[in-house]
């Protein structure tokens, strides 16, 4: 075989290979808006540590080493922290002995997130921190969080702390969520509609407030933990505290019970009694507290993240490290780490 020859082989076969490589999927996680989420997509990789290491997605958690009170559910301040979602990079962010960091919620445009339920803001990439006093939930377009008070809804703009005339509404609730669309809230309400607990929904407009059906397994009992509900990013599905673990399925207010009556569920010895799911941006995992089936709720425990596909999960936080409800949320891949 001439020289030649040779060499228009090895070309060919390094041209291919190029080509191959350029197909591969790229795992690294885009901050797409408006999202678009695939919960139940395919498992790229069956390592879920290595999968969501190379996404490359973020969260910032709050959380404190496992000393606990005298008394049931009395545990030492969180402080916040950011953390890869394969549980690596641990990063303190906040250093309050004497102050509560708790429940960091990010902006749909992953650029900002609040915390301690809104009371303060933070630049996603400079982390510079200032006082909001605004809302827990973000409107679709990252500009203003929103809230439900005495007198109705009403939004507050994250640069002026301007707040909106209030918008009436059937009775206050402590909304958790707004869709993408910016058409809908979700939240819980108690002691309503004959049932103890209920995961409702209403125009964000004001109007009527719509329930969603309890989960099978309570069916004609009392739904216990049927509560915490958030929208995936795209605001085309909902999970929530149900089945004694974490339920998942479609939101569709057009129809009448708002949604097609499938339901996936995560059992609670996968993802613990009372688990407040907060969604990935891409939808394909939903990050959990995994507070034992067994015993209070009120229990502060590791944070954990589950694959819809296949319901594989991991712990993230490190050995002797607890947090709470919604005291987690994801943010996008840190771009110096290209």
């Amino acid at each position: 075989m001439t020289r030649f020859v040779v060499w228009v082989l090895l070309s060919a076969l390094g041209a291919a290979a190029i080509g191959w490589a350029g197909e591969a999927p790229a795992l690294r996680a885009p901050w797409e808006m408006p999202p678009r989420c695939t919960p139940f997509a395919p498992v790229r990789i069956q390592d879920l540590k290595e999968e969501l290491r190379q996404t490359g997605y973020r969260l910032v958690i709050a959380i404190h080493p496992d000393k606990r009170g005298a008394k049931e559910g009395e545990y030492p301040p969180r402080d916040l922290y950011l953390i890869n979602a394969d549980g690596t990079g641990l990063k303190q962010l906040t250093n309050t002995p004497d102050k509560d960091e708790n429940t960091p919620r990010t902006s749909p445009n992953g650029k900002l997130f609040t915390h301690n339920y809104g009371d303060f803001l933070v630049d996603a990439k400079t982390l510079k921190t200032r006082q909001l006093d605004g809302g827990y939930v973000w409107t679709p377009d990252s500009q203003r969080t929103t809230e439900c008070g005495k007198r109705g809804i009403v939004t507050i703009d994250v640069k002026t702390g301007k707040r909106s005339e209030p918008i009436p509404v059937p009775r206050r609730v402590s909304i958790t969520d707004l869709s993408a669309d910016g058409q809908w809230f979700i939240f819980e309400i108690r002691d309503y509609l004959g049932s103890r607990y209920t995961i409702d929904f209403m125009p964000a407009a004001g109007g009527d407030i719509r329930k969603l059906p309890n989960h099978p397994a309570r069916q004609g009992k009392d739904p216990m933990g049927e509560c915490h509900p958030a929208f995936a990013p795209d605001g085309k599905w909902t999970c929530w505290n149900a089945g004694g673990g974490l339920g998942v399925r479609k939101f569709e207010p057009s129809r009448p019970e708002g949604t097609d009556g499938e339901i996936v569920t995560f059992p609670g010895d996968l993802v613990g009694q009372d688990p407040c799911g907060r969604w990935s941006h891409c939808g394909r995992y939903i990050a959990v507290v995994k507070i034992p089936s067994a015993g209070s709720w009120k229990v502060h425990s590791p944070i954990c993240i589950v694959r819809l596909a296949d319901k594989a999960m991991i712990t993230i936080t490190p050995p002797g490290w607890l947090g709470h409800h919604w005291d987690y949320d994801w943010l996008p891949p840190d771009e110096e780490s290209r």
